[in-house]
């Protein structure tokens, strides 16, 4: 035992030892200790950033999204050709070659012939002998004459004065002027500027330069004004046809007043189910009077798109199935999104597209009620939320699943389209106008051009718009 003990002195280095090993190990505790909470709380962090970095995902996708929508919007849509064009499996279908008679005018009618001429040949051309065979070849020459020369008619009116009534009397109504315009030049500059979208200056070309006739912009803006007032008429009378039919189309766009109040002005419209008559009125506001007077007494059902103006109208409510439809195809064709994503998308397109089109068949059936729960719960299913919705997506589902059953109101009432399109068509020809005009000068030229663009509009779809033109 002896031989194995320690040392003094190697007992206080070991004794020290010890002392700063439990100094360490103490030191060492807090450390560990604080190091757990540090790691625990980096932890916490690190979840938190995750969902940072996912609802940053998302945001950046919808706001992607919004680009692309915006770069269509400002360019239009321009097909990408892909490296699988040339690898498709069914080839281009070949056009059908087309008749030589569909290149040759049509033969006019006696009726239209206004001029014949005659060309006589007694002797050959080429050698002065005589013919054994006669025959003729007759040619229609179509044109127009241009310039054409105005026409002024000298009216002299005969007038007398009566002692006994004390008045004068004349043998015709007497202008107010020694100079007036005619009623064709009036009804030409309305079809200019309504059906042909000119503007006042693109009036005044046309008529000096074709017919040598001068008006002022202040002329123009009268005439159309004098023809607006003298088919306002028709006009109520085409609204009442319209509320009259068993489904009605309202939309709605914009139309800014030159002079105004500053806010923004639209335009709506009122087109019918069945006649596809329109009525436009100009320059409102975007609130839901006037959707509701545009309506009436109307107890037709209105389609429309889901702007809120059309959610608490009294009359049946069809939603249109092609918003959200053409919403799903630009995202289902949008290279905006990681593939994952974009299947998702397409996925959700295929569903409604299907729900869709099993709409507009069951619709056109003998009995479209008895596929109305069916497909209401498929409209349900496919609005089910799913995590890997990102915004746009989640903002379809969530607007069909709260409003399922207007989507489907057509299948309760024959007649009526799943879609707004009738409206949409009947804005088209406003849009391109607004490119041109801008918008109306002032609320007074705004309600003249809802008249004439509702009643020409409407003469020109039935083919009535040269019996117009010609004052019948």
């Amino acid at each position: 035992m002896a031989g194995n003990s320690l040392s003094k002195i190697e007992v206080g280095k070991r004794l020290v030892r010890l002392r700063n090993l439990e100094r360490l190990h103490k030191k060492q505790g807090v450390t560990i200790l604080r190091l757990r909470k540090e790691n625990s709380a980096l932890k916490a962090e690190v979840v938190t950033l995750k969902g940072v970095v996912a609802m940053q995902q998302r945001t950046i996708e919808d706001l992607k999204l919004q680009i692309a929508e915006l770069r269509t919007i400002v360019f239009g849509r321009k097909r990408v050709p892909t490296e699988h064009d040339d690898d498709r499996d069914v080839p281009p279908q070949p056009h059908a070659p087309r008749r030589k008679e569909s290149y040759k005018r049509k033969i006019p009618d006696s009726a239209e012939v206004t001029d014949t001429k005659e060309y006589p040949i007694l002797h050959c051309t080429g050698c002065g002998g005589t013919f054994s065979e006669r025959d003729h070849v007759t040619v229609f020459v179509e044109d127009i004459p241009l310039p054409q020369k105005k026409t002024v008619e000298k009216h002299v009116i005969a007038k007398g004065y009566c002692d006994s009534c004390r008045k004068w009397s004349a043998g015709a109504p007497l202008p107010v002027a020694p100079v007036v315009l005619g009623a064709n030049v009036k009804r030409y500059v309305a079809y200019l500027s309504v059906i042909c979208r000119q503007s006042y200056a693109q009036i005044q070309d046309v008529l000096r330069e074709t017919y040598d006739f001068s008006l002022s912009q202040g002329e123009i803006a009268k005439i159309l004004e004098k023809e607006g007032v003298r088919l306002l008429p028709e006009y109520e009378r085409l609204k009442a046809r319209i509320r009259g039919e068993p489904s009605l189309h309202l939309d709605e766009t914009g139309w800014n007043l030159l002079i105004g109040d500053g806010y923004r002005r639209y335009a709506w419209t009122m087109v019918g189910g069945e006649s596809a008559d329109a009525v436009f009125t100009l320059g409102k506001t975007r609130g839901k009077g006037n959707a509701t007077d545009l309506l009436g007494d109307s107890q037709a059902v209105v389609v429309s798109d889901d702007y809120g103006a059309y959610r608490n109208l009294k009359q049946p409510h069809q939603l249109c199935c092609t918003h959200p439809h053409r919403k799903l195809r630009d995202l289902a064709q949008s290279s905006d999104m990681n593939s994952a994503l974009h299947d998702h998308c397409a996925r959700a397109y295929s569903a409604f597209a299907a729900i869709y089109a099993d709409i507009e068949t069951a619709r056109t059936s003998k009995t479209p009620q008895q596929r109305y729960d069916a497909l209401h719960e498929r409209l349900q299913s496919f609005a089910l939320p799913h995590h890997s919705d990102p915004a746009k997506l989640s903002r379809v589902k969530t607007q069909v699943s709260k409003r399922t059953a207007e989507y489907l109101t057509c299948l309760k009432f024959p007649g009526v389209a799943p879609d707004n399109n009738a409206a949409e068509r009947s804005l088209r020809h406003l849009v391109l106008k607004r490119k041109i005009s801008f918008g109306s000068f002032s609320e007074k030229t705004a309600d003249t051009l809802a008249v004439l663009l509702s009643v020409l509009l409407s003469w020109k779809r039935r083919g009535e718009l040269r019996g117009y033109l010609m004052g019948v």
